[in-house]
């Protein structure tokens, strides 16, 4: 299925690669010009001048408390609307609650939860007035459990309870807010734990038995093809959800 994003703009957090990519990627050859956000100037630069629409990017670290005033004013230099809002980027943890640390807290707390709070607010004028759509990455960590998991599902349970209560104080002004919550993806965010050292196979056939659908992991399309109907207007009824994308994992 296609979406009609024509003469729409997109905020992609995070866009750099995986995920984030791969959403960019569906949101501009369906018609949106996306305006994409993460660290690596090198990998953004490479993927806008990849994309249709005139994509440009924006280099910010969104681990950093002070970014979000001076990413905004870029975004508004750049872009005389703002049609969609997907907040992906973010960071996951695997330490045990005794191995925790303030500082490792403070970073997983500030890219996801605090930075896109305040990001959704800063933009929230522009998103009125176009009565656009905003799509949160949570995880379905945050309605289960797994060893090591237990600050980083925290953090996503924050993204969830933000989602529903933004969807209600930005509905008002006929702005949406939902969520996408993958189950193991195979990329973005687990290609780093496998390239810190945790072996590919082994990991993915532990996980497998709980997979309803033939115990295949989600691919990166399968999470942008959800934020992509969740932010078109094929969804216009659809808001304060939280769209699980587990392959029946928590079935």
């Amino acid at each position: 299925m296609t979406y009609n994003f024509t003469n729409k703009t997109a905020i992609v957090t995070g866009a750099s690669r995986g995920i984030g990519a791969a959403i960019a990627k569906t949101l501009a050859e369906d018609g949106a010009r996306v305006i994409l956000i993460a660290r690596n100037q090198d990998a953004l630069s490479k993927l806008a001048a990849s994309l249709p629409n005139h994509c440009d990017f924006i280099c910010a670290d969104l681990m950093q408390e002070d970014c979000v005033e001076t990413l905004a004013n870029e975004i508004a230099e750049k872009a005389d609307r703002i049609d969609v809002l997907v907040n992906n980027a973010g960071i996951v943890t695997q330490q045990d609650v005794a191995r925790v640390s303030a500082k490792g807290i403070d970073a997983l707390l500030n890219i996801n939860v605090r930075n896109l709070i305040l990001l959704t607010g800063a933009l929230s004028e522009q998103l009125k007035a176009t009565r656009g759509s905003v799509v949160n990455i949570s995880s379905i960590a945050a309605q289960g459990g797994m060893v090591g998991q237990a600050a980083y599902a925290t953090s996503k349970g924050a993204v969830n309870a933000f989602t529903r209560n933004a969807a209600i104080d930005l509905g008002r002004f006929g702005v949406r807010v939902n969520a996408v919550a993958p189950g193991p993806v195979d990329g973005g965010m687990w290609d780093a734990a496998f390239e810190a050292g945790l072996d590919r196979q082994t990991v993915m056939d532990s996980m497998k038995h709980l997979i309803v659908l033939e115990g295949r992991w989600s691919g990166e399309q399968d999470i942008a093809d959800a934020v992509a109907w969740l932010a078109s207007d094929k969804a216009a009824m659809v808001t304060g959800q939280i769209i699980g994308v587990d392959g029946g994992m928590l079935a």
